[in-house]
């Protein structure tokens, strides 16, 4: 038996709810390591810098998103071990793939000769061919 109790994690990022600031009788301790706060935007401009997260921000409006539904980025500024911060992360990311663009059905592979071939260049054709009956003698 294992009588551990898993950690519940919120996708919602209660560290926004927290808000870092003096103003709260419980100040939440910020992050001050300039080495760990630029770690910690590299992480973040990641996440950002992809099409899930470009259609995130197109369909979902910021006054229309839903905390415990829609991803919330992490809060870099607040004390965190690395391994909780880290878990943040994967987690946030893996909340924006519900915006991954569709897949495509198929995909129609061709061989790269069939693009090439195109051109006038006996030589080039002359390699294509040879190398495409090279690799099906492999089989």
């Amino acid at each position: 038996f294992n009588l551990k109790k898993k950690k519940k994690v919120c996708l919602c990022s209660e560290m926004e709810q927290d808000s870092v600031s003096n103003d709260s009788p419980n100040p939440v301790e910020r992050e001050t390591d300039e080495v760990v706060l630029r770690r910690r935007q590299k992480q973040i401009n990641f996440g950002k810098n992809t099409l899930a997260y470009d259609r995130y921000i197109k369909e979902v409006p910021k006054n229309q998103r839903i905390p415990g539904v829609h991803p919330r980025t992490p809060n870099k500024f607040k004390k965190y071990s690395r391994r909780s911060w880290d878990q943040q992360i994967r987690l946030w990311k893996i909340a924006l793939h519900a915006w991954d663009p569709p897949q495509e059905e198929s995909w129609d592979l061709q061989p790269v000769c069939g693009y090439i071939l195109g051109s006038t260049d006996q030589a080039l054709e002359d390699w294509c061919s040879l190398n495409f009956c090279m690799e099906r003698g492999r089989d």
